[in-house]
């Protein structure tokens, strides 16, 4: 039977913390499946979704990524998936990105977070950024969403204009088109 496990790990951005991290999968047969990295100011943060070979357990793995990790200063935490996870698939939706830009403020993502979670939309990536402006920080959103349905999406672009004028900020939502790695 296939084995998961999720794994996160953060510590100070330095560069060889994916190949220190990628050398211990490969070493230990394992295949990173699915990852989420970035740089956040002065850290680096990873998200992983790795599958085990049959000759090894999440302990396994876990002793192995140790020493890197505290080689690395990285503080990690990982999981194994229960079978029901692992089957998991976004069936049924749609696919949509919504951009937003305006003049930072608190509250902007909490705002558009709840309004998709009241309409059962759920955020599958969320990605923000704050720059200097001439008069004030611009702050930048792009939140990609598993939409419901086309009356959902429709709905929540209806909100979304309101709360694009209540925030004052710039808004797009759109569905999203197939990509390719």
């Amino acid at each position: 039977m296939k084995k998961q496990v999720a794994l996160s790990a953060i510590g100070k951005d330095q560069p060889g913390i994916v190949a220190a991290l990628s050398k211990v999968f490969f070493e230990n047969q394992c295949n990173l499946e699915d990852s989420s990295m970035t740089r956040l100011k002065g850290d680096f943060a990873v998200l992983l979704l790795i599958s085990l070979p049959e000759n090894r357990t999440p302990e396994d793995l876990r002793r192995a990524v140790e020493p890197v990790a505290q080689k690395w200063g990285l503080v990690f935490s990982m999981r194994e998936l229960s079978p029901e996870e692992m089957e998991l698939e976004a069936s049924g939706t749609l696919p949509y990105t919504l951009v937003v830009y305006g003049v930072d403020h608190p509250g902007i993502v909490y705002r558009l977070a709840r309004a998709a979670a009241d309409e059962k939309i759920n955020i599958t990536d969320l990605r923000t950024h704050v720059t200097t402006g001439a008069q004030a920080p611009l702050y930048s959103l792009v939140m990609e969403v598993e939409v419901p349905g086309a009356r959902v999406a429709e709905a929540f672009g209806e909100k979304l204009e309101a709360l694009k004028k209540e925030l004052k900020v710039e808004v797009s939502f759109k569905a999203a088109e197939a990509e390719e790695l």
